[in-house]
C-alpha cells in the first residue's frame, strides 16, 4: 500500500469517527431540547401552581377576615398566631392582645377540662377534628355560650390548628324559651286532663245509674225506653274513650316531665302477663281471634315497673286485636337470650305498610288507622309503649308485612 492510499484510509476513518461523534452530539442536543421542554413545562406548571396557591391563599384570607364567625389559627404550642375581626369583637380584645396567648385563657373555668382534653386528642392523637359547646369569657368579664370546631392543617413544614367559634347565645335563649314553653304546655295538658278526669267519671257513673233506673220503669214506652238506653250507652262509650285519652295524656305528661323516679322490681314474666290477657279474651272472641302464649319452660325474670309495663302489654294486645280480622291469631312470647329478656307480641293481621312503619311510634302519629272493624285509635298507644320501654333502658322495634301480620319486639336488660 502506497502512502496515498494510507492517507485516504486514515481520512475515511476520521470521517467515520466524526460522523459518529456528530450523531452522538445530535442525540445529546435532542435530549437537551426534550429536557428543556420538560423543564419549561414544569416551570410553567410551577408558576401556575404558585399562582393558584396565591389565589387560594387570597380567597382564604378574604373568608378568614370577613367571616361573621370568630376564626383563629394556633401553633402546635397552642398559642394564637392569627385572629379575625369577628373574634376580636366577640371577646372584646384587639388582635395584639390575643396573638401569643392561649384560647383556654378565655374559657370559663367550668369548661376548661373537656376542651383541654379534646385539644390534646387533636394534637397528640391527630384526630381529624373536634366540636364542642363551651363558655367563653369576654374582656368585660361577661360570659357567653359558644360552639367551637377545630381542625388540623399543614402549611409548609408546620402543623397548625384552625378554629371556628360561633356565639350561640341567641340559640340557647330560644332553647330555654322552647323548653319552658314545652313544660308549660305539658303542665297545662296534664292539669286539664286531670281536671276533666273526675267529671267524666261522674258522667259515666250517673249514666249507668240512669240505665238501671230505665230498666226499673216499666210504664215507659218501650220505643222511648230503647232510644233513651241507646243514648245512655253512647254517653258511656264516649266517656270511656275520653277517659282513655285522658289516662294516656296523664301518663305521657308524667313520663315526659320525668318527675317520678321509676321504681322497678324483679318480676316473673309469665305470671305477670297471663292475668293481663284475660280482659282481652272477650274482645278477641267477638272478632273470632285466638290468643296464644308461648313462654320458655324456665322462668324468665325482668326488672320492670309493674304499673307502667302493664300499659305496654295492654297497648300492644289492644293493637294486635284491633288490626286482626276474624280467624286470625295473636301470640305473646317471652324468653331469655343471654343476659336479656325478649318479649314478642305478634298477630296475623293486616300488617303495617312500609311507608308508615317509621312513624308508628310518634306522638299523635299520622300513621294511625282504624281497626279491621272500624275501631278508633288516638295515635298515642305506641308512643306510650316506646316511652315506657326506653324509660326501662330497653329497645323496641317491629317487623311487619301487609296482609301477613306484625310483630313487636321488646328487649330488656
Amino acid at each position: 500500500m502506497n502512502s496515498q492510499d494510507g492517507n485516504q484510509q486514515s481520512l475515511l476513518s476520521r470521517l467515520a469517527q466524526l460522523e459518529a461523534e456528530n450523531k452522538t452530539l445530535q442525540e445529546e442536543i435532542s435530549h437537551l431540547r426534550s429536557f428543556q421542554q420538560l423543564a419549561s413545562k414544569r416551570f410553567e406548571e410551577r408558576l401556575a401552581f404558585e399562582e393558584g396557591y396565591k389565589e387560594s391563599a387570597a380567597r382564604f384570607q378574604t373568608i378568614f377576615e370577613q367571616s361573621i364567625l370568630g376564626n383563629k389559627i394556633i401553633a402546635d404550642d397552642l398559642r394564637i398566631i392569627k385572629v379575625n375581626q369577628a373574634l376580636q369583637t366577640m371577646l372584646g380584645y384587639n388582635a395584639e392582645d390575643l396573638v401569643g396567648t392561649r384560647v383556654l385563657e378565655y374559657v370559663h373555668p367550668n369548661h376548661v377540662k373537656p376542651w383541654r382534653e379534646l385539644q390534646q386528642r387533636l394534637w397528640k392523637e391527630k384526630i381529624s377534628s373536634f366540636g364542642i359547646e363551651t363558655c367563653l369569657i369576654r374582656k368585660d368579664s361577661s360570659s357567653f355560650p359558644c360552639r367551637v370546631t377545630s381542625i388540623l392543617f399543614t402549611e409548609g413544614e408546620h402543623t397548625l390548628g384552625y378554629t371556628i367559634l360561633e356565639d350561640i347565645s341567641e340559640r340557647k335563649l330560644v332553647e330555654v324559651k322552647l323548653k319552658k314553653l314545652y313544660e308549660s304546655q305539658e303542665i297545662l295538658i296534664h292539669t286539664v286532663a286531670h281536671d276533666l278526669k273526675n267529671p267524666i267519671h261522674i258522667i259515666k257513673t250517673l249514666s249507668s245509674f240512669l240505665k238501671k233506673d230505665m230498666d226499673a220503669f216499666q210504664e215507659i214506652d218501650e220505643q222511648k225506653k230503647f232510644r233513651s238506653l241507646t243514648h245512655l250507652e253512647m254517653i258511656e262509650t264516649s266517656c270511656e274513650k275520653a277517659y282513655s285519652i285522658i289516662k294516656d295524656l296523664l301518663l305521657i305528661g308524667e313520663i315526659e316531665l320525668g318527675k317520678q323516679p321509676l321504681e322497678k322490681e324483679n318480676i316473673e314474666m309469665k305470671s305477670f302477663i297471663e292475668p293481663l290477657l284475660r280482659p282481652f279474651q272477650l274482645a278477641a272472641k267477638e272478632k273470632g281471634i285466638g290468643i296464644h302464649i308461648d313462654f320458655s319452660s324456665e322462668p324468665v325474670y325482668a326488672q320492670i315497673n309493674r304499673d307502667k309495663f302493664t300499659r305496654v302489654i295492654e297497648n300492644l294486645l289492644s293493637n294486635a286485636i284491633k288490626f286482626t280480622s276474624n280467624g286470625g291469631q295473636v301470640t305473646v312470647r317471652s324468653k331469655k337470650e343471654s343476659q336479656r329478656v325478649l318479649l314478642q307480641v305478634s298477630d296475623t293481621g293486616i300488617g303495617i305498610p312500609d311507608s308508615i312503619q317509621s312513624n308508628v311510634f310518634q306522638k299523635f302519629t299520622k300513621a294511625k288507622r282504624r281497626g279491621t272493624e272500624g275501631e278508633a285509635t288516638t295515635g298515642l298507644g305506641l308512643y306510650i309503649v316506646k316511652q315506657i320501654v326506653e324509660l326501662h333502658k330497653g329497645n323496641i322495634w317491629l317487623e311487619s308485612k301487609e296482609n301477613i301480620g306484625t310483630s313487636f319486639y321488646i328487649e330488656l336488660v
